[in-house]
């Protein structure tokens, strides 16, 4: 089961008797030999076996088996057996309705998700309305994720752009890339394709383009403005060194400049 899990795959996971958190898959398994401390099942268990990475999502969940009895399928090849019960495996393979419905619970549970998002169009067909609700109950979830990543619980941090160490409320996470661009493994592999800007004008002066960041890591004038108040803000962050650049972040910053380039 673990072999077929791919980027971009929403995990559960799951210890008695409470759903306890939310992740997703950074890439697909690689060959990983059994980590200390790992127990056997049998001494005939190989310790050779197979890893996958995970980004964390949402931590510190208590949604009770109770619960997840009434909004998953009993039975396999799910994760509850025929009464409902968790069954004693390491891993269930989950449709998209029902991950639908976690994901939905798991909103309600937490009310540290942010709830700001629009509401579906009151014309749309019911079945669209369901999509688009998943799809926005997704997002809140992913955007949670980001910013735990990127804030590591700390309430202030510096801007990825000037530098400047802020309170976490005026920073933005977000996607280095384009996330409109990004591969599921690009998207939540976040080491590699997100950092924290600041509302201070760092934010929309990189999402719209107008600044970039070149491979050497210096802060560079991108996407051109008659603007003379636009050109002296610009101006107070080209030539200096991009805090957020580092290797690992180097293809991100490349792949905006390309694309935020008129």
């Amino acid at each position: 089961m673990i072999k077929q899990i791919q980027a971009g795959d929403v995990v559960f996971h799951y210890q008695g008797p409470f759903l306890r958190a939310v992740s997703v898959a950074v890439h697909s398994s690689v060959p990983h030999p059994r980590p200390d401390g790992y127990p056997k099942r049998t001494e005939a268990d190989p310790d050779d076996g197979w890893h996958v990475t995970v980004n964390p999502v949402i931590e510190g969940l208590e949604i009770h088996r109770k619960r997840l009895a009434e909004l998953l399928p009993h039975g396999s090849p799910g994760p509850l057996d025929k009464n409902g019960s968790p069954q004693q495996k390491y891993l269930s393979r989950l449709t998209s309705l029902d991950g639908d419905q976690l994901l939905a619970e798991v909103d309600l549970a937490d009310p540290s998700v942010t709830a700001d998002m629009p509401t579906s169009p009151a014309h749309v067909q019911e079945q669209d309305r369901d999509t688009d609700a998943a799809a926005r109950v997704w997002s809140r979830i992913e955007q949670r994720g980001l910013r735990s990543y990127l804030l590591v619980g700390r309430t202030e941090a510096q801007c990825g752009l000037c530098g400047r160490m802020l309170p976490a409320e005026l920073l933005v996470a977000g996607h280095i890339k384009p996330r409109a661009h990004c591969t599921n493994q690009e998207r939540w592999n976040y080491g590699a394709i997100a950092m924290l800007t600041c509302l201070f004008g760092c934010d929309a002066l990189f999402e719209h383009g107008y600044i970039a960041v070149d491979d050497n890591g210096t802060i560079v004038e991108a996407r051109p403005t008659s603007s003379a108040d636009l050109i002296a803000a610009s101006a107070q962050l080209i030539g200096s060194t991009c805090p957020a650049f580092d290797a690992a972040r180097a293809d991100a910053f490349r792949a905006h400049r390309e694309l935020r380039r008129v």
